[in-house]
């Protein structure tokens, strides 16, 4: 008996391994692509290949620190594309898992790429990361691609200058380099991504001609600022903003005493030069550059604020999803002095009236919807009413492990809806999994049609130019919804505050 049992184990065992013999041989295969810069050897996830630390552009370093990008030299060979990049240097104050990014460098300038295993010419999504312009990067958990991927598209995250490295104007690197693109290279960056995506995503299954970009926060921003931006012309062909910066009102490079230039003038005299050089800035060291720094108006990458085309019915008419959450209070710079700015001799009166319907929370709800969520639906009137397919978005789910006592979702909490991946801390139940099948079934509708209708969802309603402005609550139902008077009134207000501030620039 024992001798048979022996004798069956072994057999099995052999058999077994003669199973796993072409299988795992084919596990160890790894796919391999070529684009313009080389060779490329990915590595399979399931049923998605993926390809990490891809550069898209030369080394920012040295003399080209503070320069805008070239194209990635090409090399010999094949390139190991199994891991991700390192992260642009950044300060390390932040803890949150968004801001883990690991192993950072001024030779930053990576992508990521992940699609189907199924051959065939997918839509792209290109996702522009959050971090107000001085933190984050493509490569970190949430921001995992494979489950998008698997819903049919080819998913592209990337890397971008931060801080002072990706947002600075100073006169001498004015003078140093007269003709060029100036200050905003963060921007130059992801239109630098862009244009590689245009020439090389067909390598993977992608579809050139149908770009859709997506970024969250300061990515969100960015979406804005390239609708009007003439750099990014034929470069994507839909685009959605998720909690962006639609009423915000940028600063010029010069010419003012709040001019970028002057404020990089004025950090470089406190760092020890108070008449810096081109060379001496760009031989400063790294550490003392992880300052946050934001976007300004340079007139040739950024020509305006990012709201402004909007208004004046010159951004590109493209398809667009645009929206904010339910709790964008928890955006530092959405509080109540910010909010009297914006909204003036109003806002003591709307503050009364929110009171009625949002009693103690009033204050927070009148901050968020006068700073955050109302500009956002103003853009997409503005877009609607300038003839272009627009719709508007107010997300509202919380993982089941944090719903007790929530204000709702915070800035950034869609994500792990969105990606399908949930964040640290969060336990997700059945409302939390239908949230994010709906989330990611309408941006992916969208990518590959421009409409984010279809199948077995609840139907998506663009905005309209006139009339009362709608919007799809999302969340494990999602619905119609119609801002009320009350809210209607304070957009206005804000959009009107916004306007003038644009007009004046």
């Amino acid at each position: 008996m024992l001798k048979r049992l022996t004798a069956y184990l072994c057999a099995s065992l052999v058999c077994a391994s003669a199973m796993a013999g072409p299988l795992a041989a084919q596990s160890r295969q790894r796919p391999e692509v070529r684009i313009d810069s080389g060779k490329l050897k990915g590595a399979a996830e399931r049923d998605v290949v993926a390809f990490k630390g891809i550069p898209y552009a030369a080394a920012p370093i040295g003399e080209r620190r503070w320069r805008p990008p070239v194209p990635a030299a090409k090399w010999r060979g094949v390139r190991d594309a199994s891991r991700y990049g390192a992260a642009c240097p950044q300060p390390g104050d932040h803890k949150e898992p968004w801001a883990r990014v690991g192993a950072t460098s001024e030779d930053c300038l990576f992508l990521n790429v992940w699609r189907p295993s199924a051959s065939g010419k997918h839509p792209v999504m290109v996702f522009l990361h959050g971090g107000g312009f001085t933190y984050g990067a493509a490569g970190v958990p949430l921001y995992d691609g494979a489950n998008l991927a698997r819903r049919g598209v080819v998913l592209v995250s990337m890397n971008y200058r931060l801080g002072l490295l990706g947002f600075f104007a100073h006169p001498a690197l004015t003078k140093a380099d007269p003709g060029a693109p100036l200050g905003n290279y963060g921007i130059m960056d992801q239109i630098e991504a862009l244009r590689w995506v245009r020439r090389n995503i067909a390598a993977f299954g992608g579809d050139p001609h149908n770009v859709t970009i997506f970024g969250e926060s300061a990515g969100a921003g960015v979406v804005q600022v390239l609708m009007g931006s003439p750099q990014a012309k034929g470069l994507f062909d839909k685009a959605v903003s998720e909690s962006g910066a639609g009423g915000s009102v940028l600063m010029p490079i010069r010419g003012a005493s709040a001019s970028a230039e002057t404020l990089g003038e004025q950090w470089a005299k406190s760092a020890g030069l108070p008449d810096a050089t081109a060379a001496q800035l760009r031989a400063m060291p790294v550490e003392r550059l992880l300052k946050r720094s934001f976007p300004f108006i340079d007139g040739v990458v950024v020509v305006a604020s990012p709201g402004a085309p909007f208004a004046a019915g010159t951004e590109k008419k493209l398809p667009l999803i645009i929206g904010a959450n339910s709790n964008e209070a928890t955006l530092a710079g959405n509080n109540e002095a910010q909010a009297r700015r914006v909204l003036g001799d109003a806002y003591d009166q709307a503050l009364a009236d929110y009171r009625i319907t949002s009693g103690d929370m009033a204050q927070t709800r009148l901050a968020e919807d006068s700073l955050s969520i109302l500009p956002s639906f103003s853009i997409a009137a503005m877009h609607a009413a300038n003839g272009a397919s627009a719709y508007a978005y107010y997300f509202n789910q919380v993982p089941a492990s944090r719903r007790a006592g929530s204000a709702g979702t915070p800035h950034g909490g869609e994500l792990e809806y969105l990606f399908g991946n949930p964040d640290e801390g969060s336990i997700w139940d059945e409302a939390d999994k239908r949230a994010s099948q709906a989330m990611a079934g309408y941006w992916v509708k969208f990518a590959r049609t421009g409409n984010p209708n279809g199948g077995d969802l609840p139907a998506w309603a663009p905005v309209s130019g006139t009339g009362n402005l709608t919007y799809l609550a999302i969340d494990s139902t999602p619905h119609k919804e119609e801002l009320t008077n009350l809210r209607e009134n304070v957009r206005q207000r804000s959009l009107a505050t916004s306007r003038s501030g644009w007009a004046a620039q």
